[in-house]
């Protein structure tokens, strides 16, 4: 009975101490060149000692020079002379960013925005060229809706087809959501918008993201549209008659 009991309220405290990022959807970032974000990472590291770490930064820098120079052929010799090139120097530790997930409890350590975008979007080539590609990057995309509307936001994400999503949902993931919804048990209660904003965040962490938790309603639709510069495309995805409509009232507007 006392095992129990101490199981149980373990399982409480750790329930408690969760709900704190219940809704967190926005990574945070450690650039530890700068000596208070290196502190404020050792500090975050003392702090949460079972933090996961992941280090693959060696192999995002082959990719970069790989994709900085593509007429070179490389053997692993010239690979690493030509990342130490690059570095000038540098301690590879510090080259980059770290990005903590809170909700994941995992630090992850990346090259930095523009060196990211580049070799993630490398293989887009030559199915748009870059100019398409820097063109896409500064189009504002919106979803309404997120059971289809969860596929449409990754797959964008993934090509990388804008610069920003506005994604709103009302709902929340039910269990009976998981024949159609790709998604874990473990966000079953979470409200869809955190679900695809934090895939698209552990893919792109640089890829901005905008949620309306209420849905769109006839409330918030003009600051869904146009707050912070207006939508290029909006892909409507919602089950509700009355916002189709009045969406494609203002879009035509």
């Amino acid at each position: 009975m006392h095992l129990n009991n101490e199981i149980s309220k373990s399982i409480k405290d750790f329930i408690t101490r969760s709900q704190q990022y219940r809704d967190s959807y926005t990574p945070v970032f450690y650039r530890i060149n700068n000596p208070e974000e290196e502190t404020k990472l050792k500090n975050l590291l003392i702090e949460k000692p079972f933090i996961q770490v992941f280090d693959t930064i060696n192999n995002q820098l082959k990719d970069l020079v790989k994709g900085l120079n593509p007429s070179v052929i490389h053997n692993e010799t010239t690979i690493n002379e030509a990342i130490n090139r690059h570095l000038q120097n540098k301690d590879i530790l510090k080259y980059g960013v770290w990005v903590y997930y809170p909700w994941l409890e995992k630090l992850v350590h990346i090259l930095d925005e523009e060196e990211y975008i580049l070799v993630r979007t490398n293989r887009n080539k030559h199915k748009i060229t870059q100019e398409e590609q820097d063109l896409l990057r500064q189009k504002k995309i919106g979803v309404i809706g997120l059971s289809v509307g969860q596929s449409v936001s990754l797959t964008l994400a993934i090509e990388r087809g804008c610069g920003e999503l506005r994604i709103a949902d009302f709902d929340v993931l039910d269990l009976t959501n998981l024949n159609r919804i790709r998604s874990g048990v473990q966000n079953v209660d979470l409200k869809k918008t955190v679900i695809v904003a934090r895939e698209i965040a552990e893919l792109d962490p640089f890829l901005k993201v905008t949620c309306f938790d209420d849905g769109i309603t006839e409330a918030n639709i003009d600051r869904f549209l146009s707050e912070n510069g207006q939508l290029d495309l909006l892909i409507d995805e919602c089950d509700s008659f009355d916002i189709k409509i009045s969406a494609r009232k203002k879009l035509k507007s």
